[in-house]
This record gives C-alpha cells, structure tokens and sequence, in this order.
C-alpha cells in the first residue's frame, strides 16, 4: 500500500469551528479545524449519505455520575450531519451512539511549511 499526499491549501484559508467540502483523489472529504489541529473524514454520513460538510461543527455535554453538572465539552471536535442530527467524533470518525459499530473513514492532515498536506492510501 502507497500513501499518496495531496496538498490542499494554507493553513489561512480555513476557519476554526466550520467544515469544508474538499475533494481528494477523486473522494468528496470534509475539511474541520480545531484551533492549530485538523481533521478530515469522507463527507458522507453512513446512516443516509448528507454531507457532513453541510452540517455544523459542534461539541458534546457529558457528566461524570446521574445527578451531576452537565458540562459542554469537545467543542469543535463533533460533527453533526445536517440531515437526522447524527453526530461524529472528528478525531476518530466514530459515531458518538454506537461507536463500537457505526463509523466514517478518516484521513491524515498534517501541516508542513503552512500547508495542509492529507494523506491517502492508492
């Protein structure tokens, strides 16, 4: 198996906190920035195929025990698909449901020279 790297833009040309559509060998990704971090994942959502890029980058609320404060946490690492509210951890593509059995395939961002460079498998 060969890595093939694509270079997809600067690093000025996304925003924190929003998805973008990119296109990368061929397959539709989705683009998201969490601060100086990036993501990407196929930008299809696996319960009716929306895509992931026309949705909102969000966060989660967790509690430690029942009957604790709720805290908002994870923001910008959470992606909800625009159609039935399905939502992905961006940093693994898991389903934050079933995420033993419900999942989206990821892909490698890094950053060299500011420049963001996803790596795929050909």
């Amino acid at each position: 198996m060969t890595l093939t790297e694509h270079d997809i833009g600067s690093i000025e040309d996304f925003e924190s906190g929003r998805p973008y559509s990119i296109t990368v060998g061929g397959k539709a990704l989705v683009l998201i920035r969490k601060g100086d971090q990036f993501f990407a994942m196929r930008d299809a959502c696996p319960h009716a195929g929306a895509r992931f890029s026309d949705g909102q980058v969000i966060g989660t609320s967790s509690a430690d025990k029942p009957g604790e404060e709720i805290d908002y946490c994870r923001i910008g690492e959470i992606i909800s698909c625009p159609w039935h509210g399905w939502e992905f951890d961006v940093t693994t593509g898991k389903s934050l449901t079933r995420p033993d059995r419900v999942r989206v395939r990821t892909y490698l961002v890094k950053v060299v020279k500011n420049r963001l460079i996803i790596s795929q498998a050909s």
